[in-house]
């Protein structure tokens, strides 16, 4: 295996998590960054020190505010997907800067650690798939010396699965269900397999519970017990009659859910495995990077997940005299990474056809994209450039560009833009 760190970046609002695999070990290794508490748990905050071009992160930057020694900015990614500013002793700092600070920091903290500064794979993992967001982080990392083969932006979702597959088979035989309670809100997620198709497909649901509760409850007696209360009624919900062969628990409400949620532990429990690991996403994305490097023969799955879309787009297509079915983007493709950019020449077409095929549909469904408002030409004199990205796992974007034809024909500003819903 060539040099490098294999990094799994766990980046939420209130706190981030990283683990780090290197050649050699058995598994993922979390990061401690502090010495007592929860030392692999670190605040999303940075602070400034008054006066100084000094920043400090994670409790370092908390407690430096706190004392008034500094100005802290928090919610760094909640800034990021409103493309925000934040104004620091008069200087204005854009939501990019500071997240760009805050990544620095965290990754140069890694790299004197392991005596390392190459980084061959990062997976970073998030609650949120926010396009605003993904790339302004994917721009930081980039920035930061990372190339763009290197980062991949994953939900917690899908996260979630790799680190289960990464388990003995005995443990994702059947359903596996995670409960997430986190400053952010109570989050449930159950993965199952189709074993009846090839590859076999792996299908992971996310329910943000509207129970959820904050975490400041559990501070109190009446609040420990409010809060077991919920917790068990979600599990009786969520998990009814379902065949689990294991439940997950993971964030920092459950960090000594023991003390609290002693009827909810009692019926999780009953004939089920249950397991608790606070750097649950940090590790699958660390499993996720791996597969990657592998080129997914690791895991040899299609993912149905967040961020994943769920359905391939294709297009019939004439290449030297030859019909064939151009894959646009295959159903389980990262619909942040599933860019496409192609050069069509139309034979007596007035519209582009493409097909929208889910998985286990034979034949799909046609969407037309008529051409009207392109200049009127000879055939096989325009060329049109064709550019297809998605929005989210459900909505793809294609837009299409009057390119001409060389000098005979010249290129106009005639764009035609269209969303297209791939599961309605």
């Amino acid at each position: 295996m060539e040099d490098g760190l294999i990094l799994g970046y766990d980046l939420c609002e209130e706190y981030s998590r990283i683990s780090c695999y290197q050649a050699g070990e058995l598994e993922p290794v979390d990061i401690e960054f502090v010495k007592r508490g929860n030392p692999c748990v670190m605040k999303t905050v940075i602070c400034k020190k008054r006066g100084a071009d000094e920043w400090l992160m994670g409790q370092e930057a908390y407690m430096a505010a706190l004392n008034g020694e500094g100005i802290m900015v928090d919610k760094l990614l909640r800034l990021a997907a409103k493309n925000g500013t934040a104004t620091i002793e008069g200087v204005c700092y854009t939501a990019k800067q500071l997240l760009m600070i805050y990544l620095q920091m965290t990754l140069n903290y890694v790299f004197q650690l392991y005596q390392e500064k190459k980084i061959r794979m990062i997976v970073v993992t998030m609650q949120n798939m926010n396009e605003t967001v993904l790339d302004i982080l994917e721009h930081c990392l980039v920035e930061f010396g990372i190339s763009k083969e290197s980062i991949h932006i994953l939900s917690h979702a899908e996260c979630f699965a790799y680190f289960v597959l990464s388990q003995k088979k005995n443990m994702w035989s059947n359903l596996s269900a995670l409960f997430d309670l986190t400053h952010e809100g109570l989050h449930y997620y159950e993965m199952g397999m189709a074993r009846n198709v090839h590859p076999v497909l792996v299908r992971v649901h996310h329910e943000s519970l509207e129970e959820g509760f904050s975490l400041d409850i559990l501070e109190q007696a009446s609040g420990k017990k409010l809060a077991d209360s919920i917790m068990l009624s979600c599990a009786k919900r969520l998990l009814g009659k379902k065949t689990i062969s294991g439940v997950y628990l993971s964030g920092m409400g459950m960090d000594r859910c023991q003390e609290w949620a002693t009827d909810f532990l009692s019926y999780i429990c009953g004939r089920r495995k249950v397991y608790y690991s606070q750097n649950l996403f940090a590790k699958g994305a660390v499993y996720a990077a791996i597969d990657l490097l592998q080129k997914g023969n690791g895991y040899p799955f299609v993912f149905l997940c967040e961020g994943r879309i769920p359905a391939s787009v294709s297009m019939e297509v004439v290449e030297r005299g030859t019909k064939k079915n151009l894959v646009i983007a295959p159903a389980g493709s990262s619909w942040y990474e599933a860019k496409t950019v192609m050069d069509l020449i139309p034979d007596r077409a007035d519209k582009l056809v493409m097909r929208i095929t889910r998985i286990g549909e034979r034949t799909g469904r046609k969407i037309s994209i008529g051409l009207e408002g392109f200049p009127a030409r000879p055939n096989k004199t325009t060329r049109l450039r064709v550019f297809v990205r998605f929005l989210s796992e459900e909505i793809m974007q294609v837009r299409i560009e009057d390119k001409g034809f060389g000098e005979f024909f010249p290129a106009t500003d005639a764009v035609i833009e269209r969303e297209f819903n791939l599961v309605k």
